[in-house]
């Protein structure tokens, strides 16, 4: 007969207990992040203008007609911010 190893129920319970407790800890983690404030126009550097060939109507962060996920208050599609991404090719 091969030796398989037990577990104790208390120990089992315990562990499962710990794994629920980290589990809850991070819900909220991830509800802040989907929650996080917009940052102000000067702090990302927002300019009503393009830069080189990066224009906000391009950036995945932009939100049609005029606003962004990302920076707050009304954002011009023509223009452009250090948070710029492009969108995957």
């Amino acid at each position: 007969m091969q030796n398989v190893p037990t577990i104790a129920r208390r120990r089992l319970i315990a562990l499962a207990s710990a794994g629920l407790l980290m589990l809850g800890a991070r819900t909220p983690a991830r509800a802040q992040g989907q929650q996080q404030e917009k940052l102000a126009k000067p702090e990302a550097e927002y300019q009503d203008t393009p830069k080189n060939d990066q224009q906000c109507s391009e950036c995945t962060k932009f939100q049609p007609p005029k606003g962004c996920s990302v920076v707050s208050g009304d954002i011009s599609p023509k223009g452009w911010c250090k948070l710029y991404e492009a969108p995957p090719e």
